[in-house]
């Protein structure tokens, strides 16, 4: 199952889950309707000193027969505005579940070893798959080995890893258990997993209400024995009645998660094995994880609101399949054909407990003598560092040696918050000289703390190595920039967009530039935006889609005979035997092609799928890849919201 199919399936698992959800909804209000009636009935100051159930229920409901309606419509804006409430305190993106989870998050450039290493592997695979590199994450105070992805979208996605998940893998099996993570975002599971919290939150808050209601009648009839019994027993069955009710919404809410998820993990570890083309990486974590003493259970209180999100069970053992978010380790490892007995699994535990222990005295050691240098050298060596130059998958080797192309000055400031906007300024100054004193002139009058000589400098820097570097050093610099407050993004956004109308022309990697900056604040700030639109079919599409196989036709070739019969090729490839426009290329391309984009995200993952098919026979009709149909394809990707195709990683 590709992206797209899965995307299909996903939207079809989300209108269930939305009408699963309804009714669950609609069995609370009848319950709470309930017990509203009977509280208020034995709150009538006739039946105030009984407890004898009315025999004409019918007409009690009949003589209350607007208050309960009023008390429904109230249970469901409760629980409406519940939901609301934690999808919007998710707006952040996936950086406020690793927080709340207390993850600390990391650069590139930090001292321990193990983090850099984990770094490393994230930006590799985010080159490597065509995503803009996640924020990084790290729970320090989780022994138990786990991961997960969090995110709207890849542009607001964050990688959370444990510490114990970094101090027992090597680093083929912390890319394996990575490589599970991108597939969640490569195949869009994290929105649907950001999408679960709200209405959860909001069935769960019904139970947390009869606590509460429970524990303060508890107190009170402790201070007074004034109050009648009558009165307390109503009181608490009001309170036993929305706890009771709360958790069984609840225990069905996590049961519907559970469903979802299970299947979801079988999909993201095979994903995992074909994109890191290694199957002993992601069974070798799993393995120990079955092994290791701490298991993949975290410690964190909240962690069962994430626990579908997590790459192992996060939870002690349920009592119930029914609510195990992920499927037995050994039937993980059993669909990708890897066996393994208890005694392997006994030899395993006591080698990693041997090699925990050590890595513990080093670190105490190393943080006791201020050497937390000398102690990261050796954390990740050894047993965490067994199968260093094992992997040998193409895609990641390829961006492995972009990324190290790249001066450590320059990457090490396009990942900080404090200095990723001079490095982005830099890769927009004009090669024409002219040209480029105007854009000076522009950062310069802009003032807001940029250090124009360090621009300079750093233009000066790019000037020596190849253009295939721009998009791997914008990657790493997104992270940062997700890091400014909002207004000083939409600033750098607004300064960015001066600099290139300067010259009256925009090229490929200028146009991405400034999308993707665009995307990142408003998905950022309305994380749903691309979601809930009317489907559109692909016949009434035509004219954007001149537009757009149009643009990338003549950004892919050296003059317009070649691009139109690469145009016609992939018109062709899309419609067949039906019409479609000529080639046409507009004067003002930049509006009309963001036009087209904005449409062309409204129809079907499927349609996505044959589109973005037939922009690949457009792109790759004079078998040449160039790296301005790499950047368009990039920003198309990005704002289809769907993965780079694989063919143009390497």
């Amino acid at each position: 199952m590709n992206f797209f199919q899965h995307q299909e399936y996903a939207r079809s698992k989300t209108r269930w889950l939305l009408f699963v959800y309804f009714l669950a909804v609609i069995a609370i209000v009848i319950a709470l309707d309930a017990i509203f009636l009977v509280v208020k009935y034995f709150t009538k100051s006739e039946y105030s000193h009984t407890l004898v159930f009315p025999t004409d229920i019918k007409g009690v409901i009949e003589a209350d027969a607007n208050s309960l309606l009023l008390f429904s419509l109230g249970i469901i804006v409760f629980i409406g505005l519940a939901s609301l409430f934690r999808m919007m305190t998710l707006h952040g993106g996936g950086g406020k579940v690793a927080s709340a989870l207390g993850g600390t998050v990391v650069e590139a450039n930090h001292p321990d070893r193990s983090v850099r290493r984990l770094v490393n592997i994230v930006e590799e695979m985010a080159v490597a798959s065509g995503l803009p590199v996640p924020q990084v994450y790290v729970l320090e105070q989780e022994s138990g080995i786990n991961a997960f992805a969090a995110g709207h979208q890849p542009e607001d996605a964050a990688v959370a890893v444990t510490r114990g998940a970094l101090e027992v893998f090597n680093r083929d099996e912390l890319q394996g258990v990575l490589g599970h993570e991108f597939s969640h975002i490569l195949n869009g599971d994290m929105r649907m997993n950001m999408r679960l919290l709200g209405p959860l939150f909001g069935i769960s808050l019904i139970g947390m209400m009869g606590n509460i209601l429970l524990r303060s009648t508890a107190r009170s009839k402790a201070r007074s024995s004034r109050q009648s019994s009558g009165g307390a027993l109503l009181v608490l069955f009001l309170g036993a009645g929305l706890t009771i009710i709360g958790y069984i919404g609840q225990l069905a809410g996590r049961m519907i998660k559970a469903a979802i998820s299970r299947q979801r993990e079988y999909l993201a570890d095979a994903s995992a094995v074909q994109f890191t083309r290694n199957k002993d990486g992601i069974g070798g974590a799993l393995k120990k994880i079955a092994a290791w003493q701490h298991g993949s259970v975290l410690a964190d209180p909240g962690t069962e609101e994430v626990s579908h999100m997590l790459f192992a069970n996060g939870m002690q053992k349920q009592f119930s399949s029914l609510l195990a978010t992920h499927p037995p380790i050994e039937n993980r490892l059993q669909r990708m054909g890897i066996r393994f007995d208890q005694q392997e699994l006994a030899k395993l535990a006591v080698k990693i407990k041997q090699f925990s222990t050590n890595a513990s005295q080093q670190r105490s050691s190393a943080i006791d003598e201020g050497m937390q240098e000398h102690f990261v050298d050796h954390s990740v060596s050894g047993f965490a560092n067994e199968y260093e130059d094992s992997f040998n998958d193409e895609s990641l080797t390829s961006a492995r040696i972009l990324l190290n192309d790249i001066p450590d000055k320059i990457r090490v400031e396009a990942e900080s918050d404090k200095t990723v906007r001079e490095v982005i300024l830099a890769l927009l100054l004009n090669s024409e000289s002219e040209i480029k004193e105007q854009q000076l002139k522009v950062i310069r009058s802009a003032g807001a703390g940029i250090n124009l000589p360090r621009v300079i400098e750093v233009r000066q820097q790019l000037d020596d190595l190849s253009q295939n570097l721009r998009l791997p050093i914008l990657d790493l610099g997104f992270p940062a920039v997700r890091h400014m407050t909002r207004q000083t993004r939409w600033d750098f956004y607004n300064l960015v967009e001066r600099l290139i109308l300067l010259d009256g022309q925009v090229n490929s990697f200028e146009y991405m530039l400034s999308r993707l900056l665009l995307q990142m604040l408003e998905e950022n700030r309305n994380p749903d935006s691309s979601s809930g639109k009317k489907q559109i079919k692909l016949h009434r599409l035509q004219y954007h889609l001149r537009t757009l196989f149009s643009v990338v036709a003549i950004f892919g070739h050296d003059n317009e005979q070649h691009a139109i019969r690469a145009y016609i090729a992939g018109m062709d490839n899309l419609f067949g035997s039906q019409q479609w426009p000529e080639y046409y290329l507009p004067v003002d391309w930049v509006a009309h092609f963001d036009a087209a984009l904005s449409t062309l995200d409204r129809v079907r993952p499927l349609i996505k799928e044959e589109i973005i098919n037939s922009l690949m026979v457009v792109i790759g009709f004079d078998h040449d890849y160039r790296i301005e149909e790499y950047e368009m394809l990039r920003v198309i990707s990005a704002l289809l919201h769907c993965p780079m195709p694989l063919v143009l990683r390497t």
